[in-house]
């Protein structure tokens, strides 16, 4: 009896954790729209003339083009002048130029050669997750170790990295869970979230919106609830 109740337990672990890991997986369908919904009002993700196209596969320049915005550059990008892409593949007609080459000069793009950065080449898992870990603060961040430092930074959780690591395709989808998940992270050496600093330092981000979408808390000028809020992010 004892026997056969473990194994009922260990089938239903294993079934959950099967089930829980589908919603990174790219051939399980697109499960993010929510999330797409929340980075949509807070203005960090936008979708086409046909919608969010969640179930689209990303470029290499539509890559860096999302982590501009997501990160609060896209308008400084826009506007920066005598910016231009190093790589003979995005000349300055090239419609994300100024994106790439914005990106690049923040050291968080690389080329496939010096030269190269094929900008219409499918995006890997790996190369998006190197790239917004190189945003949060992440230097160091590669492509191929790109899982583990997103499972230690917080980003997600070592199941969710490997996942979206090892899939056969990216796709818009899993690229708007890792952006949701992205702006609750802290930036490296911080106590505060990608989100804070979108809102509080960059205003890239409203405090209303902010604050609808349940993810922000606006601080207080009650200098009690400044230091409990202290004590909390310290004991996290």
């Amino acid at each position: 009896m004892v026997k056969k109740l473990a194994m009922t337990l260990i089938g239903t672990v294993l079934l959950s954790t099967l089930f829980a890991g589908g919603a990174w997986a790219a051939d399980a369908g697109v499960k993010h729209t929510a999330e797409a919904d929340s980075l949509n009002k807070l203005q960090l993700f936008q979708g086409t003339d046909r919608g969010y196209e969640l179930e689209q596969t990303l470029t290499r320049a539509q890559g860096a083009t999302m982590l501009l915005r997501l990160f609060g550059w896209e308008t400084a990008a826009a506007n920066a002048q005598g910016l231009s892409s190093p790589f003979t593949d995005v000349p300055a007609t090239h419609w994300a130029a100024k994106s790439v080459g914005f990106a690049f000069s923040k050291t968080l793009v690389h080329g496939v050669t010096n030269e190269s950065f094929a900008p219409d080449a499918s995006i890997t898992g790996e190369q998006f997750l190197a790239l917004t870990l190189r945003a949060l603060g992440y230097a160091e961040a590669e492509p191929q170790t790109a899982r583990e430092l997103a499972a230690t930074s917080g980003l997600l959780s070592a199941t969710e990295a490997q996942l979206i690591a090892q899939g056969a395709v990216f796709r818009r989808d899993e690229m708007v869970a890792v952006a949701y998940r992205a702006i609750q992270t802290k930036l490296k050496g911080s106590t505060r979230t990608l989100l804070q600093k979108l809102v509080e330092d960059d205003k890239a981000v409203s405090v209303s919106a902010a604050v609808a979408s349940g993810l922000y808390k606006a601080p207080s000028s009650d200098p009690m609830d400044q230091i409990e809020d202290a004590i909390r992010d310290a004991l996290k």
